[in-house]
Order: C-alpha cells, then structure tokens, then sequence
C-alpha cells in the first residue's frame, strides 16, 4: 500500500545520500588527466601554478572529510538527525555550485578557488558518514505488523549501512558514464587535442547535474523525510539527567562492555579506508602506469568504468 511504497521510497532516499557523494568527490581523479591535456602549463609543467596547491586538491578535501566527521556527528547526536542531514545537503549543495562556477584571474587562482571548494564540499561529505550510517541503522520499516518489522530492523541493521556505502559505487560510475558523454558532446569525440571550451562545459555541467540532485535531497530531508530519532529526541526533552551519551560515565559503560569491538571496527575501517580513498582519489596516476602510451583521457576513463563495475 502507499505506507510501504513511503518505507521504500525513505530507504532508496536514505541509500542515496553517499550516490552523490561517491559521484563529485571521486570525479577529481577523473577530471585531473583532462586539465592536464588542456591546461599543461598548471597541471603538468608548474609553469603559471603553483605546485603546491595542485596537491592540495586531494588533501584539502580529505581534511574538510575528516573535520565534517567529527563535527557532524557529535551535532547529529546532540541536536538531531534532521539537522545534521539538511545541513549537510545544504553545504555540499553550496560546494557543488561553487566547483560548477569556479574561476579566477589567473589559472593559479582558479586552482586555489577549486582547494577551496572542495574543502567546502569535503566538510558536508563528512557529516553524511556518522548521519548516513545512523541513519540506516535506526531505519523502522513501516506497514505490517509491529513484530515482524521490529524483528527484520534488527536483522537487517548491517546491511542497511552495508549498503548505504556501497552507493558509492553506483554513484562513481555514473560520474564516469556522464564525463564519457558530456565529452563526446561538447567535444565532438574522444581523441585529443581537447578545447577549452569544451572542456569546461564538460567539467561545469557534470558538477551542476549533481548539484540539481542535492538540492532536491535538502528539500526532501526537511520536509519529507521521517527519522526514528523523533523517540530519542523527545525522551531528552523531559529527562532529568543527561542523556546525550557523552558524559564520563556513558563512555566509560560503552568502552568497560564493548571497547573491543569499537577499536576492531574502527580500525577495519581505517585499513579499509586508507586503500580505498588512495586508489581511487589517484585512480588516472594508475592508469597512466599501466598504459604509459595512450593519448587523450578516453582509454583511461574506459578502463576506469571497467574498474568501478
């Protein structure tokens, strides 16, 4: 009934908040071997760019990740889910549309705008992971009986969060498919030597559609979106004594009982993370190793997509 095509349509939209994610944060990998085709005097030789903050574009947006983590999700627990959510879109949606118009007066500062703006998308990136994964994990189904939806919430609370993350994926890939065929649009085909004209309209309107797509995720985590936080968020209303889980005593009761799992789960993750964000944020280096001799960003974007399938 409508009750359970809302269930599905709250799940798929939950699931979709890393889609976006995986699609503008990996698409710098991407677009790297095609600034370096059209803009070898920045990206190649170091000519009228500083090396430095070509670099940056990597790590500036991992550092915004990881103050995004911290500082989302404590917010997220302290003030609640929606908040941490909305705000989250809202910042991404404002870093999409600064990467869609980034510019500057000179190549050197175009680059320092495009650090920046990573940066800013990076920090909403990072509070999606504790809300994304909470989230998933506090997920009700809703429709049939109360029984049965409780027993398959705590049957399935794994692979709800499995996969939330594994929308990465999906959203990688449709950032190479729509890199693949804005280029041969805008470009007329795949072989170089690359305009940069069209170049920029590839790079632009690829960041632009997503950017569409977030805004639209903002509207509906504000006004449509149920949250199984509501219980906990009114039981902290009226209680006496503090129940946000951050004071001593919590903390000392969750690490004397489940301190293993904590530091096994958070290092899995770290080891996981650490390969996983390194190859593929430097995916296009790889590539080039392995086929030194190609031309033009096509036979890497191809072999890319083979990658991520």
């Amino acid at each position: 009934g409508v009750s359970t095509i809302d269930s599905l349509l709250h799940f798929v939209l939950n699931l979709g908040q890393l889609f976006t994610e995986g699609y503008t944060l990996f698409s710098i990998g991407n677009l790297t071997p095609l600034f370096k085709q059209v803009w070898p005097q920045c990206w190649s030789t170091y000519q009228v760019c500083d090396e430095n903050w070509i670099a940056a574009q990597t790590y500036l947006q991992i550092l915004g990740i990881i103050i995004g983590q911290i500082g989302v999700g404590f917010e997220g627990d302290w003030i609640g889910r929606k908040a941490g959510l909305v705000q989250d879109a809202l910042i991404m949606f404002l870093g999409l549309v600064m990467l869609t118009a980034m510019w500057g007066t000179s190549l050197n500062g175009w680059v320092i705008c495009y650090g920046w703006s990573l940066f800013i998308y990076g920090f909403g990136v990072g509070g999606e992971y504790p809300m994304t994964s909470s989230t998933a994990m506090e997920y009700k189904a809703k429709g049939g009986s109360a029984a049965i939806n409780q027993r398959d919430d705590k049957l399935h609370r794994g692979r709800n969060v499995v996969l939330a993350f594994l929308m990465q994926g999906w959203g990688q890939m449709f950032n190479q498919v729509v890199l693949i065929v804005l280029l041969l649009i805008f470009h007329g085909g795949g072989n170089p030597p690359y305009g940069k004209v069209s170049a920029q309209w590839t790079f632009r309107v690829q960041f632009g559609i997503m950017a569409l797509m977030t805004l639209w995720l903002a509207y509906y985590r504000f006004y449509r979106m149920h949250y199984s936080s509501a219980a906990l968020k009114k039981s902290k209303k009226h209680a006496r004594v503090n129940q946000s889980g951050y004071d001593v005593q919590s903390l000392k009761l969750v690490f004397n009982h489940f301190g293993g799992r904590i530091i096994a789960t958070a290092g899995t993750w770290f080891a996981n993370d650490f390969a996983f964000y390194g190859n593929k944020l430097f995916q296009s280096t790889f590539i080039k190793v392995l086929y030194p001799n190609s031309k033009g960003v096509m036979t890497g974007w191809l072999w890319n997509l083979v990658n991520i399938a």
